[in-house]
This record gives structure tokens, C-alpha cells and sequence, in this order.
């Protein structure tokens, strides 16, 4: 009897203990099975990093207040941020610089590598930097899913208050307002053109095509002001050649090619047949370049400068945007063609 019993029990145990080779086969497959997974992680999360991330520019020393303003329009509290440099002159220029969706005013101050306070600083000018409404402003296309559209923000009154706000702050001048600014701010900057060229008297939009008829809200108010619109061939957003602007499946409306918006605004200025096309190059560049300049002349002159392979970006020698924004160019120094695209000397 007792040794029936041993025999069962070596019996089970010769039975279950190769059972336990497929365990920890399993436990192998699964560690590499984890192993891999994490590899696959890491490598979309670096991926991702490289797409998404760019060190910010280190904000320069200049001999200049940034001060914080907030004004009430429309019932609202606005805000801006003015760069104002120590020695400013009297009537001195304006210049508002207007960020992208989803972006704020310190943002714009880095997107354009802080171009627009040095210059500021060196050439005696305000720089200024709105805060949109919940990070949008309100441009003249008809379909953007932004909040400043929704609402039927009026961006215009916003910029004819500032325009007063800082002339009584500062002693700015009121016929020497420029603007420019990136995206849906390149966006505004074109409303204003089109809507209050009382306001505004030469703008410089960045990744910013003119709306299609179809898409456009605006209609045009007195003169045509000097514009300047500089566009990337790449810019995985606002399409150089034209059509359906977007990212990500969604829709921000049709916007004209590269070329005719430059042409409209040209005929709409009165003078679309002197266009003079030619290389351009930074005075500090060297070698070959991939930006080409194309002026029509007349009052109001329209100057596009269009970058071969260029993305959604403003070209600046500080600053290269996130990699899904497209590539930039050392060939162009967006702020400073826009400053002296203004005159401002």
C-alpha cells in the first residue's frame, strides 16, 4: 500500500513537471513581447519629439520695457504685450505682430525669434503682440472652427483700441500702424488690410494666402495699403498652390494660390502687370538661395516673397519652428524684409 502510494506520487510528478517549461516560455515570450512594445514606444515618442519639439530662442537683452497692457472692448478684457524701447521718439511707429491659432503673444514673440523686439529696439519702434480671443482671431474667412469667428469677435475694434491705448501711453503714432503676424494672425493682418486701411497702413502676412471668394467674409473698405506676403512652396497648411487650407482632417477653407494672391491684391492696388521676379538673398547669406521675390509696383506696392520648400513658418535666423511646421530658410529674415518692407528705417 505504501508503495503504490510513492509510485502515484512520482506518477504526478512525472506528469506536471514538464508542465512547467511552457510557463516559462510564456514568461520569456511575454518579456520580449513587453521589451519590443516599449522599443516600439520609445522610438514613436522620440519620433513624436522630433516632429513636435523646438528649443525655444533665448529672449534677448535689449534696452526696452516688455509691459503687459489690458483694455476693455466691447465688454471684454483684452490684453497685449508691448515691447518699448528706452529712448522710444515721439510718433514713433507701431507694429503689431499678430500669433497663430492656438498660439499666444509670448509664443509669437518666439516664433519670430524675437526679431520684431530687436528691431524694435535698434530702429525706434513699439512692437506690440495682442492675445487673440481664446487664442484665435476673427480673419475674413467664412468656415474656421475658431472661437473668435463663433462668437462673432470684432478684432477690428480690438486694434483701433490699441492703436489709442498706446498712443496715449506712449505718443505713438496713429499713421505709422503696420501689422503682420503668422497663420490666422497673417490671417488678421489681411482683414485689416482689406477692412481698415485707416487703421493699418502696410501689413506683412506669414503662411497666409488671400481667402478664395468663396471663403472670404470681407469686403473691401477705402484704399489698397502696401502688402507683403511671404509663403512657404511646403507649408503643410496653407497650400502655395491654392484650395483646401486645413491639417488633420479639418478645414479651414479655400485660399488662393501663392501667385494669385499676390496678383489679386496687386489689381486691387491698380497696378498687376509691372511684377519684377528675381532671387533674394539676405544681405548676410552667402551661396545659392531658395527664396524668390516677385513686386508689382504702384501706391500701394505687393511684394511676395515665396520660399522653395518653406513650411508654416515666419523665417527668422533665431528660430526654426517644430519640424510638422515644415522647414524655414537662412535666406530670409522675415521680420526685417517686413520692417523695411514698412519703411521703417
Amino acid at each position: 500500500m505504501d508503495t503504490v502510494e510513492r509510485d502515484s506520487d512520482r506518477a504526478e510528478i512525472d506528469v506536471t513537471a514538464p508542465a512547467r517549461r511552457p510557463r516559462r516560455r510564456l514568461r520569456k515570450a511575454l518579456i520580449i513581447t513587453g521589451s519590443v512594445l516599449g522599443a516600439i514606444v520609445l522610438s514613436l515618442g522620440a519620433l513624436a519629439a522630433w516632429f513636435l519639439y523646438a528649443a525655444a530662442p533665448a529672449e534677448p537683452e535689449l534696452d526696452a520695457d516688455v509691459v503687459r497692457s489690458s483694455i476693455e472692448v466691447d465688454g471684454m478684457a483684452r490684453e497685449y504685450v508691448a515691447v518699448v524701447p528706452a529712448d522710444l521718439p515721439a510718433d514713433a511707429p507701431v507694429v503689431f505682430a499678430f500669433h497663430g491659432s492656438r498660439m499666444d503673444a509670448e509664443g509669437m514673440r518666439a516664433a519670430s525669434g524675437y526679431r520684431f523686439d530687436e528691431l524694435a529696439a535698434e530702429r525706434g519702434f513699439v512692437a506690440v503682440y495682442p492675445e487673440g480671443y481664446e487664442q484665435t482671431w476673427h480673419d475674413c474667412r467664412a468656415t474656421t472652427p475658431y472661437p473668435a469667428r463663433e462668437d462673432d469677435v470684432d478684432d477690428v475694434a480690438f486694434v483701433e483700441a490699441m492703436v489709442a491705448d498706446l498712443t496715449d501711453a506712449y505718443g505713438t503714432s496713429t499713421e505709422r500702424v503696420f501689422a503682420t503676424g503668422l497663420s490666422n494672425g497673417g490671417h488678421m493682418s489681411l482683414r485689416l488690410a482689406t477692412e481698415a486701411p485707416d487703421v493699418v497702413h502696410g501689413v506683412a502676412a506669414f503662411a497666409a494666402a488671400y481667402p478664395a471668394d468663396e471663403s472670404n467674409v470681407c469686403e473691401w473698405e477705402g484704399e489698397a495699403v502696401p502688402t507683403m506676403l511671404v509663403l512657404g512652396t511646403a507649408d503643410p497648411i496653407n497650400p502655395f498652390d491654392g484650395g483646401d487650407a486645413g491639417t488633420f482632417g479639418g478645414s479651414l477653407g479655400t485660399v488662393l494660390s501663392a501667385d494669385d494672391s499676390a496678383a489679386f491684391l496687386a489689381d486691387r492696388a491698380g497696378d498687376a502687370t509691372t511684377a519684377e521676379v528675381a532671387a533674394y538673398a539676405n544681405a548676410d547669406a552667402a551661396g545659392e538661395t531658395d527664396v524668390t521675390r516677385t513686386v508689382y509696383g504702384g501706391d500701394a506696392p505687393v511684394v511676395l516673397f515665396a520660399v522653395e520648400g518653406g513650411g508654416h513658418v515666419v523665417p527668422n535666423p533665431t528660430y526654426a519652428q517644430p519640424r510638422v511646421m515644415g522647414a524655414t530658410t537662412s535666406h530670409l529674415d522675415g521680420p526685417l524684409a517686413a520692417v523695411d518692407f514698412f519703411g521703417i528705417d
